[in-house]
């Protein structure tokens, strides 16, 4: 059993009732994620482009799986036509679920001067 990276944060997502921990994607690997999928809706892009753009992305979201028998898990499930690609976004967007709630601002009179 391999440990994650210790450098990023991990979450526990569940896929077809099977617990899987992934990592927390990088910054760069979101912006090439968030450019694939700029391209695949463009009708101007040859199939050949939008083809390797899926692959791009496929491979940056398998990267964020920790565990190989999970990927393993996954591959098959994409294979059998169970798994879509939204469904494997839920790997991006679990990181986005518990963003911090800042109390509101109070706005009234400036503190007293002693």
């Amino acid at each position: 059993m391999t440990s994650p990276d210790s450098g990023r944060e991990t979450r526990v997502v569940l896929v077809r009732e099977r617990s899987i921990v992934v990592r927390k994607l990088i910054d760069t690997q979101m912006l090439l994620l968030a450019r694939e999928a700029k391209v695949l809706q463009r009708d101007d892009v040859s199939t050949d482009r939008k083809l390797d753009g899926i692959d791009r992305m496929f491979r940056i979201l398998e990267s964020a799986v920790v565990q190989p028998s999970d990927r393993e898990f996954l591959q098959e499930l994409i294979l059998e036509g169970q798994l879509d690609l939204r469904e494997l976004l839920s790997f991006v967007t679990t990181f986005n679920e518990e963003v911090a709630v800042r109390p509101k601002a109070r706005r009234g009179r400036t503190p007293a001067q002693r």
